[in-house]
């Protein structure tokens, strides 16, 4: 609020404003003052262009420190204020007095005072409208942030289903239902429902921030067996999760978007298999891991939107520490595991507490 474009007008306009209530209250007939109307009306614009520009130079100061929480940046923001108050009201003060009335300083104690009550009203007024700007402001950044999750949600999950759609995904597991109806038909069936939980579940997935982490197991179990199924023993896969983790909550789609990237970009062949590792030994986290042995050229390009978009997604729930690993061997990523506190309240609902298991 400190810097809008037009401050001076504001700070001019505000600085008549409190010189005429000071006129319309009588306040000079009350408390007799040698200054003349002239130089009070002056020092009222000036000690207003001080008290704004300070303020405006302390919160550009602490913007740039990226204080928070935000009550946090309030309280530092009124009270270095106040000190700003104190300072150009008692120079200003001061000098006009000196100027004006005396240079023996015990005769502007009653203009001082006077000055000093005014000034911390302009301040109080001036920190309450910029409060208001800020939650103002705050609320508007998190309308756009809210929408730049959904879009970059909906961007993964479109992302990940249409990985799942193209030619040679679809190609690739209609081959693989067609060797197989002919000579095992349990088989032939089972294919075709793990297929369609995969889609049911990639269709749906978009409706929620988070999902626990067994119902994107569960997803990227059936995800599996599609790809075992393709590449038989080429394929090794390990998933190690303890029953205490599987309570825990995780971002949609986000294991088997590391998962098919996984696939994607090394080789999958029986006598090279690929071990790929799905695990948590701490509650708190969950890893996907694969030995390394990248394709000598990528057939498809890789849009680099799928571990991007994972990392967003947490970024937005408030949630930092995806490691990302790769050596000379293996490649590996690892998300935070998310718990939800949910208290039982004594009545009417209450919104479930975030808190993320490494915190």
């Amino acid at each position: 609020m400190f810097s809008i474009r037009y401050r001076f007008v504001y700070m001019f306009l505000l600085g008549a404003y409190s010189f005429a209530n000071i006129l319309l209250v009588e306040a000079f007939e009350h408390y007799p003052i040698e200054t003349g109307k002239t130089e009070l009306f002056f020092l009222f614009i000036a000690v207003v262009i001080g008290i704004w520009e300070g303020n405006r130079i302390l919160d550009h100061y602490l913007s740039q420190k990226y204080i928070k929480p935000f009550w946090k940046r309030i309280t530092y923001n009124f009270a270095g204020s106040i000190i700003i108050t104190l300072l150009v009201t008692l120079l200003l003060g001061g000098l006009t007095s000196f100027l004006t009335i005396s240079p023996h300083w015990q005769d502007w104690v009653l203009p001082l005072k006077l000055l000093l009550m005014i000034c911390f009203r302009i301040n109080l007024f001036l920190n309450t409208v910029h409060v208001i700007y800020l939650y103002h402001h705050q609320l508007e950044n998190s309308h756009r942030e809210v929408a730049n999750y959904k879009k970059i949600s909906t961007q993964a999950q479109l992302q990940a289903l249409k990985n799942q759609v193209n030619p040679h995904f679809l190609f690739n597991n209609l081959s693989v239902l067609s060797a197989l109806i002919p000579t095992d038909a349990n088989a032939s069936v089972e294919f075709v429902r793990q297929f369609s939980r995969v889609y049911r579940y990639l269709l749906k997935s978009h409706e929620k921030e988070i999902v626990e982490l067994s119902e994107e197991l569960s997803f990227t179990d059936s995800y599996l067996y599609l790809l075992k199924t393709r590449f038989a023993s080429g394929l090794v896969v390990d998933v190690r999760i303890p029953p205490s983790g599987i309570s825990a909550y995780i971002v949609p789609v986000s294991l088997q978007m590391l998962v098919e990237n996984a696939v994607k970009h090394n080789v999958v062949a029986k006598n090279k298999p690929l071990y790929l590792e799905i695990f948590s030994h701490d509650d708190v986290s969950i890893t996907v891991k694969n030995n390394l042995q990248l394709k000598p050229v990528d057939k498809e390009e890789s849009t680099k939107l799928g571990l991007s978009n994972i990392v967003k997604r947490y970024d937005f729930l408030g949630r930092k520490g995806i490691q990302i690993q790769q050596t000379d061997d293996f490649f590996s990523v690892t998300l935070p595991l998310i718990r939800i506190k949910k208290p039982i309240p004594s009545g009417g609902n209450v919104l479930p507490d975030f808190s993320s298991t490494n915190e």
